[in-house]
C-alpha cells in the first residue's frame, strides 16, 4: 500500500545448521555429474534406527538431514568454528537405488565426521568407493549406449560352480586406457566407454553430431576379471526391517578392492588365461563370449573361474 510503512522483521530465535554428509554422485563410464533423480538413504551401521533418505538439492548433491548420532554436529554452536569434526567418530552405510533401472544398486560406508567441509571425497580420495576420489555408479545392462559412447557387454558365468559370476568385476583396456564395468546379481554387465579417439576426431563435437568415421575401424581389446564370491561384505545382512532387495547388495569396496583377479575362459576345453582378447568394431556393440570348442562357435556366455586369496 504506498504510504505505508515498511513492516518490521523481528528475529526472535537463531538457528544454525550444518549438513553432516552430503554426496555427489558420479558417472564411472565419462567422469560426470549423475543427473537422473536417485533414491538414496543412509543408516547408522549396527543400530536400529530407520534409513534416512536423501534430500536432492538443486545442483545435484544428496544431504542427509537428522542422521542419528549427529545432532550436535547437525546444529553446532554460534561460536564453534570447525563443525565439520564434531561428534563421536560413527560408520553409516549408504545405499542408491535408480527407479528407472540405469544405474546398479550401490552401497557403501562413510565414516562421520568427515573432517573437511564440502561434498563426500571431495577433500581426500583416502576412502574413495573404487579409490578415486568420487562417489561413483556404474551402468546397469539396461542403461541405453549414450551417442558417442561404445559398449562392451557380457553375461558372466562362473565356469566351477555352473552360476552367474553376481558381482564380478569387468576391465577392458583399449588404447592404452582401461574401463571399468559391473555386474550386477545375474551375472549381466555393461561397458561403457568414449569412442576411441581415432574416431572421435571425426565424430563432430558433441559425439555423434558429425557424419562419423568410415566404417571398418577396430580396436583390439584386452580384458580382464575379478571375481572372488566369499570376499564380498553384505552391509545390511540381518536388517529385516529395511527393503529386502538390500540384504543382497555388496557393499562396493569389497566388489571393487577384495575381489581376486579371476582367470576367463577364451575357449571351452582349453585352459583359462588371465586376459581375454576381443576387437571392438566401430559402430557394433562388443558381446564377450567364451568360444565353443575349436572357435567355430560362440557359447552364449563369457565364462571365468574366481579368484582365490594368496596363502
Amino acid at each position: 500500500m504506498s504510504g505505508a510503512l515498511a513492516p518490521r522483521i523481528r528475529v526472535l530465535e537463531w538457528t544454525r545448521a550444518f549438513a553432516t554428509l552430503g554426496i555427489r554422485f558420479w558417472d564411472a563410464a565419462f567422469d560426470v555429474p549423475v543427473r537422473d533423480e536417485l533414491r538414496v538413504y543412509a543408516w547408522l551401521a549396527g543400530a536400529d534406527f530407520a534409513p534416512v533418505r536423501g534430500v536432492r538439492s538443486r545442483s545435484g548433491v544428496y544431504a542427509f538431514p537428522a542422521l542419528p548420532g549427529r545432532r550436535a554436529q547437525e546444529y553446532p554452536a554460534s561460536s564453534e568454528e570447525h563443525p565439520e569434526l564434531l561428534g563421536p567418530v560413527q560408520e553409516y552405510v549408504v545405499a542408491v537405488d535408480d527407479p528407472a533401472g540405469r544405474w546398479l544398486p550401490t552401497a557403501f560406508s562413510v565414516t562421520l565426521p568427515l573432517g573437511y567441509r564440502g561434498e563426500f571425497l571431495a577433500a581426500s580420495a583416502d576412502s574413495a568407493p573404487g579409490g578415486a576420489g568420487r562417489a561413483y555408479l556404474f551402468p546397469s545392462a539396461a542403461r541405453p549406449v549414450p551417442a558417442g559412447a561404445a559398449a562392451v557387454r557380457a553375461d558372466l558365468w562362473d565356469a566351477d560352480l555352473d552360476r552367474p559370476a553376481s558381482w564380478a568385476v569387468l576391465r577392458a583396456t583399449v588404447e592404452g586406457a582401461t574401463w571399468t564395468a559391473l555386474a550386477d546379481e545375474a551375472g549381466r554387465a555393461l561397458l561403457l566407454l568414449p569412442v576411441p579417439s581415432v574416431d572421435r576426431l571425426r565424430l563432430g563435437s558433441p559425439p555423434g553430431s558429425g557424419q562419423g568415421p568410415p566404417a571398418g575401424n577396430r580396436w583390439p581389446v584386452a580384458v580382464r576379471a575379478w571375481y572372488q564370491p566369499g570376499a564380498l561384505r553384505f552391509p545390511f545382512a540381518g536388517r529385516t526391517d529395511l527393503d529386502p532387495a538390500w540384504a543382497a547388495r555388496p557393499s562396493l569396496k569389497s566388489v571393487l578392492d577384495e575381489q581376486q583377479a579371476a582367470l576367463v575362459w577364451q575357449e571351452e576345453g582349453q585352459p583359462p588365461a588371465d586376459e581375454h582378447a576381443a576387437e571392438l568394431v566401430y559402430g557394433e556393440e562388443l558381446v564377450l563370449r567364451t568360444f565353443a570348442p575349436g572357435g567355430a562357435l560362440l557359447l552364449p556366455r563369457l565364462w571365468i573361474s574366481a579368484g582365490v586369496s594368496p596363502p
